[in-house]
């Protein structure tokens, strides 16, 4: 029994392929814990400012309802309520997009949890450790789990590229930043007629 315990050793190729799909699970969890954090400010930060509309919007109300004889002030007072109205569904706008981060979250580990289980089930069974049909099976199985563009990036970076877990980090929250950075621009040139 001794024996075939010694045997069933991991070589260090697995090792590797399986070092590659942890830096690949860490790196998800990582960016995931990035993206959350960020929503997490932006929707602490639009609840904040939508509660403050809401008082000016029910100030302003009240104010309609005392000066209901008066016309100019009333017209005011409905601009006001106009642009409080409008500023506030910007706001509401912005909670939603962040809201949605929780689905990439949920999605990332999900995948996470899908990678880790089939390293489980390589490493757990002696002839597949061993077996490089199975590991080139269970790397086209994570890259076919990679959903999202970030996802893909992470996997080319580790898999392909074998750019250290780390580095690979902070090229993907670079990329990120610049591509969220070019989203506010491409809102902002949008023209409304």
């Amino acid at each position: 029994m001794a024996k075939q315990e010694a045997d069933y050793v991991l070589g260090s190729k697995e090792v590797q392929q399986t070092i590659l799909v942890l830096n690949l699970s860490i790196a998800q969890i990582d960016l995931s814990i990035t993206e959350g954090d960020n929503s997490v400010n932006t929707l602490i930060d639009s609840f904040t400012y939508m509660s403050q509309h809401i008082q000016q919007i029910q100030q302003a109300g009240s104010k309609l309802v005392e000066m209901s004889e008066q016309t100019g002030d009333v017209d005011n007072h409905t601009n006001l309520l106009l642009s409080e109205a409008s500023e506030l569904s910007a706001k509401m706008q912005q909670a939603i997009i962040a809201f949605q981060f929780y689905d990439k979250l949920s999605q990332r580990l999900e995948h996470v949890s899908h990678g880790l289980t089939g390293l489980a089930e390589i490493v757990s069974h002696e002839m597949k450790v061993k077996s490089e049909s199975e590991w080139e099976a269970f790397k086209s199985s994570v890259r076919k789990g990679t959903t999202m563009r970030e996802e893909e990036e992470l996997f080319e970076l580790i898999f392909d590229q074998h750019v250290p877990t780390e580095e690979a980090i902070e090229i993907m929250k670079e990329r990120m930043r610049n591509r969220m950075h070019q989203e506010e621009q491409d809102e902002e040139e949008i023209e409304f007629f």
